[in-house]
This record gives C-alpha cells, structure tokens and sequence, in this order.
C-alpha cells in the first residue's frame, strides 16, 4: 500500500499538470483571438458598409419623391435663417424632416457606423441645421475656391451623374475636427462620438478611412476607395472644412 506521501506527491503532480493544461489551452485561445478577432471585425465592418448602401438607397428614393411634390427640387442643405452658409455634415431641419417622413426612417440620414454623443432632438444648430451622419450636398453654398470646383445639385432632374449624398469622410486641418465613417474595422470614434477632435493638419485618409458610399441623383449607389475620391471644400467658409467624394 502506497505511503502517505507518495499519495500526496501523485496528487500535487496531478494538479501541477492540470495548472499547466490550463495554461496552454488559454495561450491557444489567446493566439486564435489574435488571428481571428480582425477578421470578424473587417467582416462586421463589410456588414456595414452593406447596411450604409441600403441606407443611401432610401434615401435617395425619399428625395426623389420630396422632389416629385416639390418642382423638382432637392431638401435644402442649408438653413433658412441662415442661408448662406453650409456644411455638409448639416442639412436643413426642414430638409431633415421631410426625408424622415418621406422614408419613414428617422434615422435614414444616417450612416449606420456614425455613433453620436447626443440624441436626435440634440443635434439641431438654428444657425447650420442638423447634423446628420454623410456629407449632403444638395442645394448648398459650393465655395468660390478655384482649386476645389463642383456642382451642388438642385434639382432631382439634372444629371444622374451627380453625387448629392456620400459616406463621411470630412476633416478640418485647422482644429483636427474629423468624421470618418468607414476605416478597415469600423469608423474613427473617440469617447463615444464619431465627431471628433485630433491630429490637427491629418487628413481622412491619414487616419485610416478606406473610401465610401456615394450616393448619385440617379438613384444608384456606389462604393470608392479613398484613392478614387477628390478632396473638396466641404463648407461654405472656404478653406476650413474639406471632404471626399
């Protein structure tokens, strides 16, 4: 009969080899989370993207029929008490409204990567209009910068091939204010926001955005890689505000 001691030794040797089971079994999974969890996040990020372009389709569907009602006419980016000025993550409220009802989505202008800090009552500015999460470009102030020349769309009935609702790509290179929605594993957000304020002088692409959806008059949507995509003025106060499409 085994000695107490040796009894006691075994044991000991039994748990020491469970300790180190463990041990590799949690390194093993540790090494599949490295390989897999960028994966599923570039999988959930394409996902999104597809989301993003349903989203785009109903509302440029909601336009068109705003426009059917309205002469033609696309919602104003710009708000009335303020007409001369733009930015093109803010439309009008009325503009805003409308859509909404027309989709009967209340978060139809918004591209589903956008987190925001606020709720949607919140996010209004009597002066800009309402923040929203793509670039809008129907009836804006385009700037009179020479460089940074493109057509504002007005009317439902001018050419297809003009981009009037595209993915947030937007930057100020003077406070380091960003939006970008569409990074290789998710859009840039910090402290809950995806509206941002860092790396002062950096660009979309300098932060990781990959490209975007474009939403064109004729209805169509359509994915570009950053590197497809022109640098434009993106407010009305030239020179402060720019963004890709």
């Amino acid at each position: 009969m085994p000695s107490r001691s040796i009894r006691k030794q075994s044991r000991l040797e039994t748990v020491a080899f469970t300790l180190i089971e463990l041990l590799v079994v949690i390194a093993i999974i540790a090494i599949l989370a490295s390989l897999f969890l960028p994966a599923l996040a570039t999988a959930k990020e394409k996902g999104k993207r597809a989301a993003c372009q349903s989203n785009l389709h109903q509302a440029l569907l909601a336009l068109h029929m705003y426009g059917n009602d309205f002469q033609d006419k696309v919602p104003s980016g710009r708000e009335p008490k303020n007409a001369n000025a733009w930015h093109a993550v803010r439309m009008s409220l009325l503009g805003w409204t409308n859509l909404v009802e027309y989709s009967g989505n209340i978060q139809i202008m918004d591209c589903p990567n956008i987190v925001f800090n606020t709720n949607v009552l919140n996010r209004y500015n009597a002066n800009y209009g309402y923040l929203i999460g793509y670039q809008y470009l129907g009836d804006a102030v385009p700037p009179g910068a020479a460089d940074y020349p493109w057509h504002s769309p007005v009317k439902t009935t001018e050419s297809g091939t003009n981009i009037i609702i595209a993915d947030a790509n937007h930057w100020s290179p003077a406070d380091g204010f960003h939006v970008i929605a569409h990074r290789k594993n998710g859009a840039l957000v910090i402290n809950g926001s995806a509206f941002v304020y860092t790396a002062v002088g950096q660009n979309a692409k300098d932060l990781g955005a990959v490209g975007g959806n474009i939403g064109y008059l004729d209805g169509s949507v359509a994915w570009k890689k950053i590197d497809q995509m022109r640098t434009n003025q993106a407010a009305s106060y030239a020179g402060y505000y720019y963004g890709n499409w």
